[in-house]
């Protein structure tokens, strides 16, 4: 639906005004609704002044006028969360005029500012404030509280103000209009209904600006699609791929929102990055405050506190280590690049060949060169198998670790695994006791122990995967959630054994390697931040939660004819399906376009159904992520 959100610098600014104003000239069109209410109610003003117009009632209404927080726990009540607000949206057939309450940072609930919702209706705002004096500042102000909303227009009620309009325009770029209002002594339907009329203009330019924010939007999906078609190569997809992207216009929680409006809910967290959920506000607000300050720096010969406070949290979070380095870069990937050319140069500067690294079979661990040598999959990477170099892979077993090295110990410079879970190679797990017996194996051959933590840090139900199995690495690889998902960042943690051989001054000696990006300050703000949310310990019942619902709900389908195998770790849940031609199956896009319409993102590995969610989902999202598992096993 076309709705509008009308929101006021703060309160007793005139968005009821301009409701009725506006209302009185598009009655047909609109109806009216303000879900909370305080004092005298708006809502009957509306009815009395506008009584053709379609008047919805409050979802909650409180006789004093007073913030309706404050009320709430006056009266022992609780204001609705937003989602509940937004379920409780009206079923109208016209386009909704919602009025809001106070300021965009009005409190709303416990938790949440007005903001909070008026970011998750997703409709376009028109601001309104009042032309006297001052108004330049309230509104340039409540702009920037706006941000990541759409506004549309910026009214102005009262006497016009030419100046006001042109500084307003000037700093937020919007249109600006100036409407007069009744006097006090003329607040009937009548009189109200002339002066809508007489700005009869004005209004009309204010409606063709929603107008053409909707037909924008909805052209939006097609047109993009067709530009992505001829211009983009998407990753780990066909050109010619029969299902086409879905074009995405905004993400919050764990849903991302479509050009068409509908909410999708994100079950595989964008390829794993996303950690609380999307646009997470204490990491937005983190974002904002350093873009303001430092956008970048190069990091050889400076540095900044985002940097130092990330690269100490991350280290004190390591058990076992008393000291250690952290080495920033981009992407997982380049994070275990930096891991095995660390551990080549470890052994070179003691004068040691070793140069083959063991890996393990549906391993994978990144798609640049090192990485795709250790991970050795054929499908993967079969056509570039002549330009890796070389490594032993094994089955994951102590046994097939014991006679690797008997083999060529004299050559092997580190072990490399992802911890408890195989994340691409099929979301396949093992137990933190084998974790433990290899990392014992290697560390009574003296071998350097490399851990993939790019996709499993947070996901096993606690910081580091590897902590599960009580041991403590020599080099540690991590990415995809530091920044909760919001920005680029990876890091390589060194164990002091390792640092201690490059804490000299010789810079021949010194690690030839680097980023133009290499600890960039925005992605290390946002990351600190993430890392101040995590020590407080509050996402680990969240975790918790999630790996609750798969423990109940999971089992339903063993022994199910086409099912293989049920499984979870901590917040990933997984169906594998008996399914012929594996990771190349032409059931896959099936299933994703199918779980798109059923409003659910997925990307099955072949025949691997997998859900690795944001920490907030609902219980009713991973319903639906059912539901979509039932559906592709059903046409399988």
């Amino acid at each position: 639906m076309r709705d509008i959100i009308i929101v006021g610098t703060d309160t007793e600014v005139g968005k009821t005004t301009f409701s009725i104003i506006y209302l009185n000239a598009f009655s047909d069109k609109y109806a009216y609704w303000k879900p909370l209410e305080t004092g005298d109610s708006d809502t009957a003003r509306v009815r009395d002044c506008v009584p053709e117009a379609c008047v919805y009632t409050p979802l909650r209404h409180f006789a004093e006028a007073v913030a309706p927080l404050l009320v709430a726990r006056r009266q022992g009540d609780t204001i609705p969360s937003v989602g509940e607000i937004l379920a409780a949206r009206p079923p109208s057939k016209q386009p909704l005029l919602i009025e809001t309450f106070g300021g965009p940072l009005s409190p709303l609930t416990e938790n949440a500012l007005q903001i909070d919702l008026i970011r998750a209706w997703r409709s376009p705002v028109i601001l309104v404030g009042s032309s006297r004096i001052g108004a330049i500042g309230r509104i340039l102000s409540a702009c920037e509280s706006l941000h990541g909303v759409s506004v549309i227009a910026v009214v102005l009620l009262g006497p016009p103000d030419p100046f006001a309009e042109e500084q307003i325009h000037r700093y937020t770029q919007l249109p600006v209009f100036s409407l007069a209002t009744p006097q006090n002594d003329h607040w009937d339907a009548s009189s109200l209904r002339r002066i809508s009329l007489s700005q009869l203009p004005v209004l009309q330019a204010i409606d063709q600006l929603v107008e053409r924010y909707y037909d924008d939007r909805s052209c939006f999906a097609a047109e993009i699609q067709e530009l992505d078609q001829r211009y983009v190569w998407h990753p780990y997809t066909p050109l010619l791929e029969a299902v086409l992207p879905a074009p995405v216009v905004a993400a919050e929680e764990e849903y991302l929102i479509l050009a068409d409006g509908r909410r999708v809910i994100d079950a595989i967290a964008s390829w794993w990055t996303i950690l609380h959920g999307h646009c997470h506000p204490p990491l937005v607000a983190a974002l904002r405050r350093a873009a303001a300050t430092l956008d970048h720096t190069v990091f050889a010969g400076t540095t900044h506190f985002y940097a130092v406070e990330l690269a100490e949290g991350l280290l004190r979070s390591v058990p076992g280590w008393n000291g250690g380095r952290v080495f920033f870069s981009d992407n997982g990937s380049t994070a275990v690049e930096v891991a095995l050319k660390m551990a080549v140069q470890y052994w070179r500067m003691q004068g040691y060949s070793k140069d083959i690294f063991i890996c393990f079979q549906n391993s994978y661990h990144g798609d640049t060169f090192g990485a795709m040598s250790i991970s050795r999959d054929p499908i993967y990477f079969g056509m570039y198998d002549s330009l890796l170099f070389e490594v032993m892979q094994i089955p994951l077993e102590v046994e097939a670790l014991v006679e690797a090295i008997r083999c060529r110990q004299d050559r092997i410079a580190a072990v490399v695994i992802e911890p408890l879970v195989q994340g691409a190679g099929g979301m396949r797990m093992y137990p933190a006791q084998t974790l433990r017996d290899l990392w014992e194996v290697a560390r009574e051959e003296n071998l350097l122990f490399i851990v993939d933590e790019v996709m499993t840090a947070c996901r096993t139900g606690r910081l580091w995967a590897f902590d599960h199995a009580g041991i403590a690495p020599d080099l540690i690889c991590t990415a995809k959630t530091l920044t909760g998902g919001m920005l680029p960042l990876a890091a390589t943690l060194a164990a002091p054994r390792v640092v201690e051989l490059f804490q000299h001054a010789d810079r021949s000696r010194m690690f030839f390697h680097g980023h133009s990006y290499t600890a960039n300050p925005l992605a290390c703000a946002v990351a600190a931040a993430n890392w101040r949310l995590l020590q407080k310990g509050d996402w680990l019942h969240q975790a918790k939660r999630i790996e609750a619902y798969w423990t109940a709900h999971l089992p339903r389908w063993r022994g199910h004819p086409k099912v293989k195998d049920v499984r979870w770790c901590g917040t990933i849940g997984v169906v594998e399906l008996n399914l012929p031609g594996g990771y190349l199956s032409e059931m896959v896009p099936r299933w994703r376009a199918m779980a798109l319409e059923m409003g659910v993102l997925l990307r099955p590995l072949g025949p691997v159904l997998y859900c690795l969610p944001p920490l907030c989902i609902r219980q009713e999202s991973l319903n639906r992520v059912l539901d979509v598992f039932q559906a592709c096993i059903d046409i399988a």
